[in-house]
């Protein structure tokens, strides 16, 4: 008879010790393989990965694996894999922690001999338990306590997909915040459209597109929400580590922040001159204090609706749609806020895009002074730097040559994007590959030879 004890084979989720016994695991040979590796890996052989290492699902196998891996002996290359594996492990070890802290929840008081029992409520103070245990807060024990319950409870596909290592806490997290308080069948039309492509997403990008969903699958609902998350707006004071202190504005209309964030730019680029010593986001910040202690600054009055970028269809302007709109480093806003943005840019520039089935077909202005139509176009194609991840509004990055200009690349649409300063420095003194896909994709190959792809309609 099997023993898993004995051979110290772990289990599979789903998966039984008849189902070892009677040979009906598929992986039998191969976890024995992975099994003889972990434990008697050969001096010479432990600077290498298995080719198959990304295949091998989380568990016992897996962590044995990359336990027996001297990683001082890696390439860069390996080492991004085996970093990807341990973030895989690491979310595993994660969702099964929640799920012991919810089943603390359902588990009335005894001792260690006594029978299991369970209850269907969540019992009353094991956040203080929990606290106690893992010495935690309270603040932080109940905050857990409560992504534990929600997450093994009705976001259970999202457990699933975190427990399984495709997702991070961080992405987690963000789906029990945006979809906690949703009717089930609105979070699992919205699950439907968001978690498979959620592995291959910063939490950002998430975030934005989990917001366009809720907004479009339950207008009523989100207005609803925002007016009243708008009743609990505050501003906060709070000291810093380093013995600095911070302001916050809270639970704010977007919309009023994004004028006073375009105001602070837009007196902050008139005071940066040549020679100045403090960067932007320093003047930035040392403008907005000026304004609050009702300095005013180069001679400029306030333009609350000065240089707000928003994306917004024009049914939403008119009132017969709910679409959401898009402010520029920010995200998704309601329909509400959109149209309340555009009526305060009635004396500002306004810029257009025609597009069918998503591909931009032709752009323009309203202003008798445009940008380069270039400029115009590309920024309106892709709205954001077009590295992985990065959501840096278009209007403040480099139009970078993707074939290098001095190698005889043409200043053309098809060979420009946008980068952000901070990726336009890391293509060329690292350097980054970059390449444009005939699917309007952009393929980025790293130093350490990974590819990594930035597609062409991010939901930024």
């Amino acid at each position: 008879m099997f023993d898993r004890h004995d051979s110290g084979i772990g289990l599979w989720p789903g998966e039984s010790i008849e189902d070892v016994e009677a040979g009906q695991s598929a992986d039998l040979s191969y976890r024995l393989t992975c099994l003889a590796l972990a434990d008697g890996w050969v001096e010479a052989d432990r600077d290498l990965l298995p080719d198959t290492l990304e295949d091998i699902p989380v568990g016992p196998f897996l962590a044995a694996v990359v336990s027996s891996v001297d990683r001082s002996r890696l390439n860069g290359h390996d080492a991004v894999r085996l970093m990807q594996t341990e973030a895989r492990l690491a979310s595993c070890h994660e969702a099964q922690k929640l799920a012991s802290m919810a089943e603390v929840a359902c588990s009335p008081a005894g001792d260690a001999d006594s029978a299991v029992e369970r209850s269907f409520d969540e019992i009353e103070y094991v956040a203080v338990e929990i606290a106690a245990a893992l010495t935690l807060t309270r603040r932080a024990a109940e905050s857990q306590l409560n992504q534990a319950v929600s997450l093994t409870g009705r976001l259970a596909r999202v457990w699933d997909s975190f427990s399984q290592g495709l997702i991070d806490l961080a992405k987690a997290r963000v789906f029990d915040q945006q979809l906690g308080h949703l009717p089930e069948a609105t979070v699992d039309t919205i699950l439907d459209r968001t978690l498979d492509a959620a592995p291959g997403l910063t939490t950002g990008q998430l975030r934005a597109r989990i917001s366009r969903e809720v907004m479009e699958a339950d207008p009523d609902g989100a207005a609803s929400g925002f007016h009243e998350g708008l009743r609990d707006r505050k501003l906060t004071f709070y000291p810093n580590p380093d013995f600095t202190a911070s302001l916050g504005l809270r639970s704010v209309d977007p919309s009023d922040l994004a004028a006073v964030l375009a105001n602070i730019d837009r007196i902050a680029r008139l005071l940066k001159v040549e020679g100045e010593g403090r960067t932007l986001d320093q003047i930035r910040a040392d403008v907005a204090v000026d304004l609050l202690k009702g300095h005013c600054l180069c001679g400029e009055s306030p333009n609350p609706g000065g240089g707000v970028h928003l994306n917004v269809d024009l049914a939403t302007l008119v009132g017969s749609s709910h679409v959401p709109g898009e402010l520029a480093g920010y995200g998704p806003v309601l329909a509400e806020v959109a149209r309340k943005t555009a009526l305060r840019q009635v004396d500002g520039e306004w810029t257009y895009q025609v597009t069918d089935n998503g591909k931009v077909i032709a752009t323009g202005t309203t202003s008798r002074r445009p940008s380069a139509a270039q400029k115009r176009r590309l920024r309106a194609r892709y709205q954001t730097c077009v590295f992985v991840g990065c959501r840096r509004p278009a209007y403040h990055c480099d139009l970078d040559h993707r074939r290098p200009h001095s190698q005889g690349g043409p200043t053309h649409n098809d060979n420009l994007g946008p980068l952000c300063r901070h990726h336009h420095m890391a293509k060329h003194h690292v350097p980054w590959q970059l390449e444009r896909l005939p699917n309007g994709d952009h393929q980025w190959t790293s130093p350490l030879g990974h590819t990594y792809i930035r597609k062409r309609a991010p939901p930024d």
